[in-house]
């Protein structure tokens, strides 16, 4: 998955892949807001950046 999201010009920090049962509302959240966090922390995507300057 990595490899295709270089290839298509996304960073593969954009994606993250965990498991969580529906029993695990807070780990849920938890991840959410991480993946957020280093979303937000990355800034727009370059590919974007690129074509709409």
């Amino acid at each position: 998955m990595t490899r295709m999201m270089e290839y298509l010009g996304l960073e593969p920090d954009r994606l993250m892949v965990k498991w969580v049962s529906g029993s695990e509302a807070q780990k849920f959240v938890d991840t959410v807001e991480e993946l957020t966090d280093k979303v937000r922390a990355l800034g727009p995507n370059r590919k974007l950046r690129e074509h709409y300057g």
